[in-house]
């Protein structure tokens, strides 16, 4: 059964996680194949911030985590 919706919002909501997923999917390729060490994301939704990283040191995530805090300032600012 396909449902339909006429509500716009909802067109938008599933497009935006379409597209966060692709970004997810193309990030695991890049892990697979050694692109990627170390990495940063963070996230905000229902009232909550959260910085997920990944590091290969204590120095390395210290740095991450102060680019994930910066990220999130630049998200509030805008």
């Amino acid at each position: 059964m396909k449902v339909v919706s006429i509500d716009p919002k909802i067109k938008i909501d599933e497009k935006r996680k379409t597209q966060m997923l692709e970004v997810l999917d193309e990030m695991k390729k890049m892990i697979e194949s050694g692109e990627i060490e170390e990495f940063v994301a963070c996230s905000a939704g229902n009232g909550e911030c959260k910085i997920h990283a990944s590091c290969l040191d204590g120095v390395g995530g210290i740095g991450l985590f102060e680019v994930g805090k910066h990220l999130l300032m630049q998200h509030e600012i805008d």
